[in-house]
Parts: structure tokens; C-alpha cells; sequence
């Protein structure tokens, strides 16, 4: 399995340790929160979350069937896997302690290129829990030596990371967002072969994923 999360963090206790400082000590969360509060974010999410997935992609878009191992529904143990499948235990305390309620995954392979799109929604407890967890796994991010930053002009909340690994097919290259609308954490990944991909093409998909959590009420 490809690792989607951003989350080698060294030091585990460090990693709960922010759970209050990411949620209470960030001026982004406090004014995000603020404005979240005053815009009347939805306190219930649809009960298909795959409704609230973006898919108006491409033609060569090719998408796994729905209810495949690709495309479904995940509980706790499912949704820590995908976010760290070698530390899952941590993972899903992390997600315990963030209130995390459901999850599901959609996944399209473009046509004759290798590359893969990946996009899961989380729901955590609220959204100030769901921008504690952006909060923390952006810091685990930025952490990390793994994997660089690259810039998400014009998305609020939202931070993007790219990541080298090495899989059957060679070298391979992913660029990862994270972007937390109320109660919701998005994560969406696109990989492919080192040199084909780049921020920009994941950055267009992320926007229209923002814009269709907006006009659902969740900002």
C-alpha cells in the first residue's frame, strides 16, 4: 500500500502532546473557528459521504467501482491504515482523540499514464476538531524530512506536501493535500512517476473539491 499520510513524527507523545496546542494555541484555528461559528457550518453530514466527494474530473479519469476495496466506506481501523499503514495503532488513538466519526474513499487511475488520484473525506467530532487535525498532521508535514511544502494559494485551511517513494513500477513521485471544511478533513493524493506530476495538477482538483464542500455549507 501506497503511505498517503504526513505523519512520520519521530516522537509519538509529541504528536498527542498537540492535540490542545494545535486546537487552542493557533491563530489560524482560533479565527477559522470564529468564522465557522458565525456561518452556521451544518452539525449533520450526509448519510452517503460519497456524495460529498468532488468526482466532475476528466474523461481519462477512470474511477474504481463503487463498494470495491478502491472505493468505500471505512471505519476507524481502515481510515488509520490509509493515513500511516506502519503505525496504525498511533493512528487510530490520533483519530480517537479527534473525535473521528466515518470515512470514505474514492480512487480513479488516469487512463495510460500511471498516475493514481486518490481522495478520502473524514468526519471528526467538530469543526474545531477536524482543524486540529489538519493542524496536526500539517505540523507533522512540515516535521518531517521526507517530504517537502508547496504553497495552496487561495485555499484556506489547506496545506500540500510532496513525497518520493519507491514502488514496482520505479520511482514515484506524490503530492498530497489536506484541507479541513467544518467538521470535515479532506485528504487527496496524486501520484505518479517521478517528473510526470506537479502541485498544479493537484492543486485544480483540490480547489473544486473546496468549492463543492462550500456549496454544501461547509467551509
Amino acid at each position: 500500500m501506497i503511505r498517503s499520510g504526513l505523519l512520520r513524527l519521530t516522537v509519538v507523545a509529541s504528536m498527542l502532546g498537540l492535540v490542545m496546542l494545535a486546537g487552542c494555541n493557533s491563530t489560524k484555528s482560533t479565527s477559522t473557528t470564529s468564522v465557522a461559528s458565525s456561518t452556521a457550518i451544518p452539525t449533520a453530514v450526509p448519510g452517503d459521504l460519497r456524495l460529498i466527494v468532488f468526482d466532475r474530473l476528466p474523461a481519462n479519469y477512470l474511477e474504481a467501482p463503487a463498494g470495491s476495496d478502491l472505493d468505500g466506506p471505512l471505519g476507524l481501523p481502515a481510515t488509520a491504515k490509509a493515513v500511516d499503514d506502519q503505525e496504525t495503532a498511533q493512528q487510530e488513538a490520533i483519530l480517537r482523540q479527534y473525535g473521528f466519526r466515518s470515512a470514505y474513499q474514492r480512487t480513479w487511475v488516469v487512463k495510460d499514464t500511471g498516475e493514481t488520484l486518490i481522495i478520502r473525506v473524514q468526519v471528526m467530532g467538530s469543526p474545531l476538531q477536524a482543524l486540529g487535525y489538519f493542524d496536526l498532521l500539517t505540523f507533522a508535514g512540515q516535521s518531517s524530512h521526507q517530504q517537502t511544502t508547496f504553497p495552496t494559494p487561495q485555499l484556506a485551511d489547506a496545506s500540500g506536501f510532496t513525497r518520493f517513494f519507491t514502488a514496482s513500477t520505479g520511482s514515484q513521485v506524490a503530492q498530497d493535500i489536506n484541507l479541513a471544511r467544518g467538521p470535515l478533513f479532506y485528504h487527496l493524493i496524486f501520484t505518479g512517476p517521478k517528473g510526470s506530476i506537479s502541485p498544479s495538477d493537484i492543486l485544480s482538483i483540490a480547489g473544486s473539491q473546496s468549492t463543492e464542500a462550500a456549496s454544501l455549507g461547509y467551509r
